[in-house]
């Protein structure tokens, strides 16, 4: 009994269920985005999509664990949001535990999609987004790709976390795409892009030591920090961009603005300040602009549902 606990422990730090709503609350997104063009579905759809991809990310995330398990146990520099979940370090369960999880999720995932593909008559683009998440977090860290090891992680962190599962959300009850989605993902795939940026920071001397060439790696931090700065902004003006191209936004997702907007100002100062070289204040620096992703993604979809219910007033 006291080795299942273990092991459930350890599943559920693994699993690192908070992080799940940076793929989950997109996906809501483009829920949301269709049923204010007017579509909507079974509860079934809205279940099982949101199951799939809390699958490919679980399988995302217990491979990288596993994959990334020699640098991390050399990484004395990690924090909340970097360095793993360090199950793995400290010995709590043997690798091939996160490695059978990781491709029990790939495998739920496969035949959740199918049976979404099958039952509700969703197309094929269903099984060419499923296809695209699933490979892109698979080869994330695992051969012959690893592309976290070679200064393209970063990007497709941007599209999968960004474009994908505002897309998947929105063409599953409408089955076709809007220029819409590609708007609403700017703001969320470049500050999710900071996100993962930051987040190499801590790491950069495990990640030089093992060989995972990613972008702090690549180029320094005081490089990535700049790109990290013209990236805020650019977060910013296409954030307050997309709020004002739909006409009939409300007041409250304007007065919510402010929420992210500020810490992206603040996190603009941090970095010019170049507090990235302090772990604590790097610590806050990766909270922050995790925030900036959740609170812009939160906002646009209560903008979005604004939007749909004044349309369909009397």
């Amino acid at each position: 009994m006291k080795k299942l606990g273990t092991y459930l422990a350890a599943w559920w730090r693994l699993s690192r269920v908070p992080f799940l709503s940076v793929g989950i609350l997109p996906l809501i997104l483009g829920f949301v985005l269709a049923w204010r063009w007017g579509y909507k579905g079974p509860f079934g759809l809205y279940l099982l999509s949101s199951m799939s991809v809390i699958l490919i990310m679980w399988m995302t995330y217990y491979l990288g664990e596993r994959n990334d398990l020699e640098g991390d146990r050399i990484n004395q520099d990690f924090n909340r949001f970097s360095g793993g979940s360090r199950v793995l370090v400290k010995g709590f369960v043997p690798p091939w535990f996160s490695s059978l999880l990781g491709y029990a999720s790939m495998v739920g995932a496969v035949l959740t999609g199918f049976y979404i593909y099958w039952r509700y008559q969703t197309g094929f683009w269903t099984l060419l987004l499923g296809g695209i998440g699933i490979s892109s977090g698979f080869f994330y860290s695992n051969k012959p790709f690893r592309w976290s090891y070679r200064g393209v992680g970063e990007m497709l962190i941007g599209f999968c976390y960004g474009w994908l599962p505002i897309a998947t959300g929105f063409y599953l009850f409408t089955g076709f795409f809007s220029h819409q989605i590609l708007l609403l993902s700017i703001p969320v795939g470049l500050s999710i892009f900071n996100v993962i940026l930051i987040n190499e920071f801590p790491d950069e001397e495990a990640d030089r030591a093992i060989g995972k060439r990613n972008l702090v790696v690549r180029f320094g931090k005081e490089r990535m920090g700049d790109l990290y700065m013209g990236l805020s902004i650019l977060v910013a003006l296409s954030f307050v961009k997309v709020l004002g191209i739909f006409g009939q936004t409300p007041a409250w997702p304007i007065l919510l603005s402010a929420f992210p907007l500020a810490l992206i100002l603040s996190s603009l100062i941090r970095v010019w300040r170049e507090d990235f070289r302090d772990p604590k204040r790097l610590e806050g620096l990766c909270r922050n602009t995790l925030l900036i992703n959740l609170s812009i993604t939160m906002i646009l979809t209560v903008q979005q549902t604004l939007i749909s219910s004044i349309a369909r007033r009397p």
